[in-house]
């Protein structure tokens, strides 16, 4: 009886934090538009940890200054991120983020870019603060959409369209 109750105890304790170092990155481009849209989405815990291990701020994504936050993670993403089309570099700019229940979205945009057939992404989101983490990659270009994932220690990516 007891092990049952340790065992149903145990379980519970468990399901109170989130198991998987999950991120998904959704990357969308319109050569009809030029643009590139980006977004990322993380366990607000996990990337609050992540940012308080490189900053001598105080951090609380949840309840803690917006506007701090929005930079914290703006310059976080910018450090941890790059991406190149038929390798020339592409200049992404924040627009916002929005949490949703456990998870935070962060996003990003870039305009003016030329059709190309090559993306390189460099990305090692969270690999500091947990290095069971898994990155996903969705990169759709003129509505072909390939899937990628970067597991620690790898940090780079490369599609053709």
């Amino acid at each position: 009886m007891l092990v049952i109750f340790l065992y149903k105890w145990s379980f519970w304790l468990m399901s109170l934090t989130h198991p998987y170092y999950v991120s998904v990155s959704e990357v969308e481009y319109s050569s009809k538009t030029r643009e590139m849209g980006l977004s990322f989405k993380f366990f607000t815990d996990d990337l609050e940890e992540a940012i308080k291990a490189e900053s001598t701020d105080k951090v609380n994504l949840l309840s803690g200054d917006k506007a701090i936050n929005q930079k914290l993670i703006e310059a976080y993403v910018i450090r941890h991120f790059s991406i190149q089309t038929d390798k020339v570099p592409v200049k992404i700019r924040f627009l916002g983020l929005e949490h949703d229940k456990e998870a935070t979205w962060c996003y990003f945009e870039a305009d003016n870019i030329k059709a190309f057939g090559n993306v390189a992404i460099r990305a090692d989101f969270l690999y500091a603060a947990k290095k069971e983490q898994v990155n996903l990659f969705h990169i759709t270009v003129n509505g072909n959409r390939k899937s990628r994932r970067l597991v620690h220690p790898d940090q780079s990516l490369e599609e053709s369209f």
